[in-house]
């Protein structure tokens, strides 16, 4: 019994040694503000601990190393967690600003509007609006997923419809720098901060069919109080981003999860499903919901949802939306 149970004690220190070595080197390459020579120094130094450590472990003598690996990690840790995020950065074109708005009864105030005009992914006329809208005259809210790694990932923006034909759209995003790149992997390691995105319809869809990416369009089932309580909290937060900037991360704080949580702010009948994470699946989530059409099949809506075709420049802001959705069921 003793034998099996130290067995067992080993085999667990040796899985939390691999593991936090793994993590502790991902989190030295992505998040230590210093040269590669540095860095590679950095893991270097952790890694021969670590394997001291394991051995240790295995051998069950020098226990010091063991020791000398966890006060390594613990300073590695305390550092990590100590990384605040910041507004303050040299961001590109694209993620300059992010979204702020004022609510004064049914008036909707909104700084920074996105509308750029896109004719490549590289070339591009910037321009950042502010606008006003009519609380009271949202009639519609849809969910645009646009996918660009494969079936199971899709980005998820939210799409808030006027009486007046015009739309405001919400992308959160991974707020990159001028000289980065979106990486999965670093999403982890609070190398990005998150932002969001408000803009104009053409701008947002455009950018998605420069980058080849497809674009998928659902008209969501939502009274206008519910989809007018949401836009609101969307302000609210996009608001509370500004003021106190916070880390994207690939799994728990990304462009769905956010929203899942907003929308469980201002309704508690939404419960938690794998595809929330894994958005590529949404339609089902959804269609097995009542929260799009479901008079006809889930096959026929997804094919009815491609709108990737439809998207194409120089159509008004008015006009723009009011194509993009011809043929796409609306939930009754």
């Amino acid at each position: 019994m003793r034998r099996g149970l130290r067995s067992v004690g080993t085999g667990v220190s040796v899985v939390f040694l691999i593991f936090s070595a793994v993590w502790a080197n991902l989190a030295i390459a992505y998040q230590l503000p210093e040269p590669v020579v540095v860095r590679a120094a950095a893991c270097l130094i952790l890694n021969l601990i670590a394997v001291a450590a394991l051995l240790a472990v295995v051998r069950r003598r020098h226990r010091q190393a063991v020791l000398v690996y966890i006060a390594a990690y613990a300073l590695l840790l305390a550092w990590s967690t100590s990384i605040s995020a910041s507004n303050e950065k040299n961001w590109a074109d694209d993620v300059a600003h992010g979204v702020t708005g004022v609510v004064d009864g049914e008036r909707l105030s909104v700084r920074n509007v996105r509308n750029f005009s896109w004719r490549t992914e590289a070339d591009y006329v910037p321009h950042w609006e502010q606008r006003t809208y009519d609380l009271s005259q949202i009639r519609s809210l849809d969910l645009f997923l646009v996918y660009w790694m494969g079936p199971s990932v899709a980005h998820a923006i939210v799409s808030f419809g006027f009486d007046d034909g015009r739309h405001l759209d919400f992308s959160i995003e991974l707020r990159r720098t001028k000289d980065d790149e979106y990486s999965a992997v670093a999403g982890f390691f609070k190398t990005h901060e998150l932002i969001f995105i408000g803009a104009d319809e053409r701008d947002l869809m455009t950018l998605r069919r420069a980058r080849n990416e497809q674009i998928t369009l659902y008209r969501l089932r939502t009274p206008p109080e519910r989809a007018r309580a949401l836009l609101v909290e969307y302000i609210k937060q996009a608001n509370d981003l500004a003021a106190h900037p916070k880390f994207y991360n690939t799994v728990t704080t990304n462009c769905t999860t956010a929203i899942f949580e907003m929308m469980r702010s201002v309704t508690s009948s939404i419960p938690f499903d794998w595809r929330i994470v894994l958005t590529g699946y949404l339609p089902e989530y959804l269609y097995e919901h009542g929260a799009v059409d479901t008079r006809i099949s889930l096959e026929e809506l997804r094919k009815r949802a491609d709108v990737t075709r439809r998207v194409e420049g120089g159509l008004s802001e008015i006009e723009f939306p009011s194509r993009i959705r011809q043929g796409v069921p609306v939930p009754r």
